[in-house]
């Protein structure tokens, strides 16, 4: 009897979605890295307090070649392909949040997810240019390093 009028009271509440936000307008973004320098505090026009960080990520070598082997595709005879690096600008607002990365060294590796978000740029010249850009949602720190003196260059 109970389970029935539950059941009942469940069908006529209405659905609502999880995000107000459309799905074409929003990308969500997982990285592990480092970071490549202390967080930096900065303010937006309207004085609103946010951190800028870059975290630096691996990138993977490709596919082997046709025989199997992990030689880089343009220079086939100059052994194996060397290892890359992408670089995320990421911002993060919030009051703790802010306080929280600006405690954190250089070197630290940390797991980010953020919404990536597409947007233009002015340049002096008056052309606009296309940037990409991560807002920070949350993150966990995977590693700090053993001696952040020798972290720092």
């Amino acid at each position: 009897m109970f389970r029935n009028s539950l059941l009942s009271a469940t069908r006529n509440v209405p659905a609502r979605s999880f995000s107000s936000t459309s799905a074409a307008q929003l990308a969500r973004v997982n990285l592990i890295g480092r970071l490549i320098a202390q967080p930096e505090q900065r303010q937006t026009r309207n004085g609103k307090s946010f951190a800028r960080y870059v975290i630096a990520t691996n990138d993977p070598p490709g596919p082997p070649n046709e025989d199997g082997s992990m030689y880089s595709v343009r220079e086939s005879n100059a052994g194996p392909a060397t290892p890359t690096s992408s670089f995320h600008n990421i911002f993060a607002f919030g009051e703790t949040v802010v306080d929280r990365l600006l405690q954190l060294p250089k070197g630290t590796l940390m797991y980010v997810e953020g919404d990536f978000k597409v947007g233009q740029r002015q340049l002096d010249d008056g052309n606009s240019v296309p940037e990409w850009l991560i807002q920070h949602k949350s993150y966990n720190v995977l590693v700090r390093p053993k001696n952040p003196e020798e972290a720092a260059p």
